[in-house]
Order: C-alpha cells, then structure tokens, then sequence
C-alpha cells in the first residue's frame, strides 16, 4: 500500500526578532515526533538550506516594514497552500509598528542620523494579512509553544484550530490572581485581549500589555469605565497597550468607545472636597 507523502512545510522570518522561530526550536522532543509527520524544508534559524518549491504550508513569523518583506512574503504565499502566522509581529503588527505614527524621514534621521538606508523601508510597518490571505494564526510575543503544536496538529488533522474566545483577566481569576487595575492602579490589558498564556505576565505582577490581540466582545464599553473608575486616563490606556498590537485595533475600537462618552470616560476623576 502506497503511503501518502508527508505535508511539505516551510518557515520563514521577515522583520522580528526571531523569538517565535525560538520557540519552535525550544519544542524539542516535540519536534522529533513532528518529524516523522511533515517535511520540513525550509527553515533559516535551524538550517542554511533553501527550497524554493511548493510548499503545503508556510509559518511565517514578523512584520512586513520593508519592501524585501514585502516581496519575499509575496512569494512564500505565491508557492503555498496555506499560510500560518505566529507572533505579535506578523499577526498584529507587533513593535514594528509602534513608529507607524511617525514619518519615515523623521525615524531615518534619528535613529540613523540621515544616512542613506540599506533596505527600502515601506511608510508603515504591517501585519502580513494586510497583503496576503492567512489561514491560521498563533499570536503572543513570543507565542505559547503549546498553542503553536495545538495548531499545527490540527492543521494536520485537517480539523479546526482551538480559538481562545476568552479574556487574559479570565485566567487571572483562573489563577486566583489580584486584579492589578482594583488593587494597584497599573494599567492591565488584560480585560480585553485574547487569553491562551495563562495570564503569564500578570501572575507575575506585570501588567498585560495586550500583545495577543482583542478578544471576541471585549466589551469595550465597561473597560474603558473600569480604568476611568480607578483614575486611568485615556492617554495611559492607549501608552500601554499600542506598544504591541494596537495599531490593528485599538483605533478602532478603544478610542472610538472613550469619543463616545468625552464627559467621563477617559478622563482623570477629581474627588469631591465636601466627601
């Protein structure tokens, strides 16, 4: 009986930090078992071999900020089946694009001192699913490599990826953790971003940053009343949570939820001299 050829897959970094690809090297004794399902043919971190044939799938780590990106991410969709982002960067975003609210010259200048740049830089930094259709996506800065296996499993399978439709501050509770909004006045995204971490950084007393994205109905209403209540302005909201993933959604939606209600919401509280 003939066996079936194993799926051909591919990973690729564009600009990151290569943390994500770091954690699929950290799977380890997951990995030798994954070996014998797949066909890994490509993958820079761990191997200086190229294929440049059609791939099944394509995991894709870091933002698109410039045109090599750009064109190299182009062709890696070009010659695959499927396309799976992993990490903040190519799902969201990420720190790239933390400068996107500033004009490239202005960037050139400062952080280079006007020279001229190696690498044509695009206006803005992107997620790869502004230029090219993704089929699945692990967020996380790095990602959870639990998650990541989950995934590819399913994918193999040829089933439905786990969705994490719950928020970080549901696992905080979860964790019995104290809420760092109520008892400490920290700014904590956790009320509106996708959990799947286990609240890993405010179980360690360090405020959520939001690098997982939103979650499904965050209720964007009642957080921005729960950071008012504790004396959070809008500015320390949008701070926080734009250093990872906000460029894709906070405008949208946070901001939008505050521009709703001017007269309270967003706005530092005053205590009443006469209580």
């Amino acid at each position: 009986m003939k066996t079936a050829p194993k799926p051909r897959v591919g990973i690729f970094g564009l600009t990151s930090c290569a943390g994500d690809q770091l954690m699929i090297l950290n799977c380890e004794d997951e990995l030798v078992a994954l070996a014998g399902r797949i066909e890994l043919l490509s993958f820079g971190m761990a191997s200086s071999a190229s294929f440049q044939g059609k791939l099944d799938l394509a995991i894709v780590e870091g933002s698109v900020c410039t045109q090599r990106d750009l064109d190299t991410l182009l062709e890696i969709r070009s010659r695959s089946n499927a396309l799976m982002t992993i990490g903040t960067c190519a799902v969201w975003g990420g720190i790239p694009a933390m400068r996107n609210e500033l004009p490239l010259e202005v960037l050139q200048e400062v952080v280079y001192g006007g020279k001229p740049l190696e690498e044509v830089s695009l206006e803005k930094a992107h997620p790869v699913s502004d230029f090219v259709p993704v089929d699945f996506a692990v967020p996380g800065c790095p990602i959870e490599k639990e998650e990541f296996l989950r995934t590819l499993v399913a994918i193999l399978q040829r089933t439905s990826p786990e969705r994490h439709d719950y928020s970080v501050c549901s696992e905080c509770r979860i964790n019995e953790n104290l809420c760092l909004v109520r008892h400490q006045g920290l700014v904590c995204c956790g009320p509106i971003t996708a959990g799947g971490c286990k609240a890993r950084c405010p179980s360690l007393g360090i405020p959520c940053y939001g690098c997982r994205g939103p979650v499904d109905d965050p209720h964007y209403d009642a957080t921005a009343e729960l950071f008012d209540e504790h004396g959070l302005s809008k500015a320390d909201v949008i701070n926080q949570i734009q250093r990872y993933s906000a460029p894709a959604w906070v405008n949208q939606h946070l901001r939008a939820e505050w521009a709703r209600d001017p007269e309270r919401k967003g706005r530092q509280r005053v205590s009443d001299p006469s209580s």
